[in-house]
């Protein structure tokens, strides 16, 4: 039995550990693109770079926990 009837057999699923580390890197680059030009004319520039850079890691490391996670279930 098909587990999703309203999505055609020809089509994969896209993984959790794909969709979500994307989504937020759209998200962050949104915010940057926002926020950028205020901090800079403040002069808070390294703020802004040390906030975007550990955002960066913690994205980093979500997409290899939710890879890791998903190989222990497909080993299930």
């Amino acid at each position: 039995m098909n587990p999703s009837p309203n999505r055609p057999k020809d089509r994969k699923k896209i993984r959790r550990s794909t969709w979500m580390p994307a989504l937020l890197l759209v998200y962050l680059f949104g915010m940057t693109v926002w926020f950028a030009p205020e901090l800079i004319a403040r002069g808070e520039t390294a703020r802004l770079i040390i906030v975007f850079l550990s955002e960066v890691f913690i994205i980093v490391l979500l997409r290899f926990f939710l890879l890791k996670r998903e190989r222990q279930q497909g080993e299930e």
